[in-house]
């Protein structure tokens, strides 16, 4: 006999119900067929594939508030942001562009 998928012992979702309660982005939330992407492709963080955790129940695909926080924690794990530009590193960075566009352009 198989176990039982671990998402079935917590807050059990819907799709649905998963895409209403993941955080908006920029007002936005994810869209359900988002959601049914995420557990179906997954998304691809430094070489490895990873998926967001599912179960079926009497044929529908359901996944658990534990599981998207554990498929949000994998896939930021390891992603460095950026480090914030001053603006004086811009205008330093914008000059040095400038000035190989110049360069190049003065060739032709």
């Amino acid at each position: 006999m198989t176990p039982m998928p671990r998402v079935l012992t917590e807050s059990v979702l819907t799709f649905a119900e998963a895409a209403a309660a993941c955080p908006a982005i920029g007002g936005k939330r994810p869209s359900p067929k988002t959601i049914y992407g995420w557990a179906d492709t997954g998304l691809l963080m430094s070489g490895d594939r990873v998926k967001l955790e599912t179960a079926r129940i009497g044929g529908r695909r359901v996944t658990s508030k534990e599981a998207i926080a554990r498929f949000f924690e994998t896939a930021s794990a390891g992603v460095e942001q950026p480090a914030a530009r001053t603006p004086a590193a811009r205008n330093s960075a914008a000059d040095r562009a400038m000035k190989a566009l110049r360069a190049e352009f003065a060739k032709v």
